[in-house]
């Protein structure tokens, strides 16, 4: 099974190019990690559209999370109209890919500082962020000795580092490096996110390898490496 990820494809917008990415593609098993903002502008009724690309790859098993254009109001909708996608809205999940147990940590993740219209308009908005972070670390934590590969699947960023290429005055509306001490704990193998359109497309954190898969960086579905280099629990507190 091969294992692509992709975001920010904002349809209609970018809907042609990624039809165009996948025609490239071989047909076969995938699994294929969304990492939100698939649709723009709470634009709902793209999703389906998106989900018929994506399942013309072949035998295809979808885990998305919602980015901050797949708006709360609409989130019910984009499930009830696509039942075969497994969303992720601060959850986790594990299944099994060639033989490993692979787990997914799936969130839209946080920001440092929440943008001007969240704060108006999302009553305790910087309480929620700081509570995700917090919900996040527990499920990570949770996962570690119970798979052999973890992943953090968000739509914001997790790192500075994948958000270079745009203004550093912008980088705390982009994401959030509370992130990077899991990462850097060993608790996190492979991190995925998007929303960085101008941003770097990998990065390293500890051992975690960190890809920032938006669609308008890379114009092409990003395969996924999620071999693991964590260390035992022992070796990590013994360093």
């Amino acid at each position: 099974m091969k294992v692509l990820a992709v975001s920010d494809v904002h349809a209609p917008v970018w809907l042609k190019d990624l039809e165009n990415a996948v025609s490239k593609e071989q047909r076969g098993e995938y699994l294929v990690l969304v990492a939100g903002d698939m649709v723009d502008r709470g634009n709902y009724k793209q999703y389906r559209r998106v989900v018929d690309v994506l399942e013309s790859l072949g035998d295809v098993k979808i885990v998305a999370v919602f980015g901050n254009d797949e708006y709360d109001s609409v989130k019910d909708d984009i499930r009830a109209e696509n039942p075969e996608v497994t969303f992720l809205d601060d959850e986790s999940m594990t299944l099994e890919v060639e033989g490993r147990k692979v787990g997914i940590v799936g969130s839209r993740g946080s920001l440092e500082l929440p943008t001007t219209w969240q704060k108006r308009n999302i009553p305790g908005i910087e309480k929620i962020y700081s509570e995700r972070l917090r919900l996040i670390g527990e499920m990570l934590m949770d996962l570690r000795e119970k798979v052999d590969v973890t992943v953090l699947l968000t739509h914001y960023a997790t790192t500075t580092k994948t958000m270079k290429g745009e203004n550093p005055r912008a980088w705390r509306y982009l994401g959030h490096r509370g992130f990077e001490k899991y990462m850097r704990e060993g608790l996190v193998d492979v991190a995925i996110h998007g929303h960085v359109h101008n941003g770097s497309k990998m990065a390293k954190v500890g051992s975690t390898r960190v890809y920032n898969v938006a669609f308008p960086l890379w114009w092409r579905l990003v395969e996924i490496d999620l071999r693991s280099e964590r260390v035992s629990i022992e070796e990590f507190l013994s360093k």
